[in-house]
C-alpha cells in the first residue's frame, strides 16, 4: 500500500472515531449507577406485585433467591453462599410484606433511621449470617498464614475461632451491620461481609476469639 493511501485511511479512521465513541471516556463518573449488593433484594417493579400489607408471593420470592444465587461475594464459600441465599428468601416471605420490599427499592430508603432498612436487617440479613459467617471464618483461618506457627491441631483451633467469632456476632452483628451497611458513605454494591470486616468491633472481636482458642491447642515443646 502506498504512504498515500495510508495517510488517506488514517485520516478516515481519525474523523470516524468521535462518531463511534472511541474518542470518549470509558468511564463517566455521573452517568454510572452502582448496583446493591446481589445479596440485597433488588427487583424491577414489575416483579413486585400484590397489596402492600401482604406477604410476599413465592413467585417474587424466587426471584430474590435467584438475584442472590447469582454472583458470590467475596470471602464467602460456596457453602455460605447457599445457606444464606436460601435463608435470606425464607426470612424475606416470613417477615417482610409487599409495602416494605417496595421501600427497599429505593436509594434512600437502605439507610439507618429507615423502618424497612432495619426491618430488614433485624430479621433477615443479620440472622442468615450467622452461620455463613462461621463457615467464612473457618476457611480464613485454615488458609491463612497469620495462623501462629505453633499451632499443633489447626483444625479444631480454626473450629474453636470460628465458633466464637459467631458467637460475638449473634451478640453484636445487628448493631455492626447497621453501622457499616447504613452509612451513606459505604459503596452500594459492597456485601454486609465487606461492611462487617471494615468494623472496628467486629474486628476487635475477631482477635479475642483467636486468643481465647490458641492456648488450647499449641504444642508446649515449642516454648522450651
Amino acid at each position: 500500500m502506498k504512504y498515500r493511501h495510508l495517510l488517506s485511511l488514517m485520516l478516515i479512521i481519525l474523523m470516524a472515531m468521535p462518531m463511534s465513541g472511541w474518542a470518549q471516556n470509558l468511564f463517566e463518573t455521573p452517568s454510572t449507577k452502582i448496583a446493591p449488593s446481589k445479596l440485597f433484594p433488588i427487583l424491577s417493579s414489575t416483579d413486585i406485585v400484590g397489596s402492600p400489607d401482604h406477604a410476599i408471593p413465592t413467585e417474587t420470592i424466587l426471584k430474590i433467591r435467584d438475584r442472590c444465587r447469582s454472583s458470590v461475594p467475596s470471602r464467602f464459600t460456596p457453602y455460605a453462599h447457599e445457606s444464606y441465599c436460601a435463608c435470606a428468601a425464607a426470612a424475606t416471605q416470613g417477615t417482610i410484606t409487599v409495602g416494605e420490599l417496595t421501600e427497599l427499592q429505593k436509594d434512600t430508603s437502605r439507610k439507618l433511621g429507615n423502618p424497612a432498612f432495619e426491618k430488614y436487617v433485624k430479621n433477615v440479613m443479620k440472622p442468615c449470617l450467622e452461620s455463613p459467617l462461621e463457615d467464612i471464618e473457618y476457611m480464613y483461618c485454615i488458609t491463612s498464614r497469620d495462623t501462629d506457627w505453633r499451632i499443633r491441631y489447626p483444625v479444631p483451633f480454626c473450629k474453636c475461632v470460628s465458633r466464637n467469632i459467631r458467637k460475638h456476632f449473634e451478640q453484636n452483628g445487628l448493631e455492626e451491620i447497621m453501622i457499616g451497611w447504613g452509612n451513606t458513605r459505604i459503596q452500594p454494591d459492597q456485601s454486609p461481609i465487606d461492611t462487617i470486616w471494615d468494623n472496628g468491633t467486629f474486628l476487635k472481636g475477631r482477635s479475642g476469639a483467636k486468643d481465647q482458642c490458641v492456648g488450647s491447642y499449641m504444642e508446649l515443646q515449642n516454648f522450651r
